[in-house]
């Protein structure tokens, strides 16, 4: 049979049974608010509030504007079927292109590739262009058109003198007039590979009263080979 041992005080009476004492009781520690893995976990958190939060704003953002469904070419109608509606992030320029509906009775002015955005600048009411616009092709030196001459590029037309005026300067003859095309070997002209076939969407210009007039100054400067074209620095007419 197992002994207890008691111990008493030396005031307690005699024979009298002390209880053993009692354990230390254990103490809950403080919450250790910056341990590495809670650190973590809320950084995560705020990380995934910030980026939806960011991608919800883009969403909000985004506009419909008119996508060129195919090759759009000069004179065309512009109709439904030709383009698309696509959702689009803008952060500026928002007002250089189309959106909404497709705008009736308009014909397009300038060529714009497929998938591109269409800009106001590339279509134009069709009475208008009938009445103030004309497509001039010209047959130009190939070394002395500016370099990555494109359509939608925009360009001055200068006319140098005819040689009979002595200290005679060339003239600003059209001012920011829109390339409309530029093709290939213009042999087909009747004229040397080395030129180029260039189209213009000529109006009255600064040196011309009328329209008719400018086409036949153009023309005629053309022929004598002393039209030269000068780009406007980021006077593309913006193909999307």
């Amino acid at each position: 049979m197992p002994t207890t041992v008691t111990t008493a005080g030396p005031d307690a009476p005699a024979g009298a049974a002390t209880e053993p004492p009692s354990p230390m009781a254990t103490r809950v520690g403080a919450p250790r608010w910056l341990d590495l893995r809670l650190v973590v976990g809320v950084l995560l958190v705020l990380g995934s509030v910030v980026v939806g939060a960011r991608v919800v704003a883009a969403a909000d953002d985004t506009v419909p504007l008119l996508v060129a469904a195919q090759d759009l070419t000069v004179d065309r109608p512009l109709t439904a079927t030709l383009v698309q509606t696509r959702q689009v992030l803008l952060e500026d320029g928002l007002a250089r292109y189309l959106s909404g509906d497709v705008p009736e009775g308009y014909v397009m002015v300038r060529p714009v590739e497929a998938g591109e955005l269409v800009p106001r600048t590339a279509v134009a009411p069709a009475d208008e262009v009938a009445e103030d616009l004309r497509y001039v092709t010209l047959a130009l030196p190939a070394a002395e058109l500016p370099a990555g001459l494109r359509a939608g590029r925009v360009v001055d037309v200068w006319v140098a003198p005819d040689g009979e005026t002595a200290g005679a300067l060339a003239e600003l003859l059209l001012a920011g007039i829109t390339v409309t095309d530029v093709g290939g070997d213009s042999g087909g002209l009747g004229v040397s590979g080395t030129e180029r076939a260039v189209t213009l969407a000529v109006t009255a210009g600064v040196a011309a009263d009328t329209l008719e007039e400018a086409v036949a100054r153009l023309v005629a400067a053309a022929r004598d080979a002393r039209v030269y074209l000068a780009a406007v620095p980021g006077g593309s007419q913006g193909l999307g």
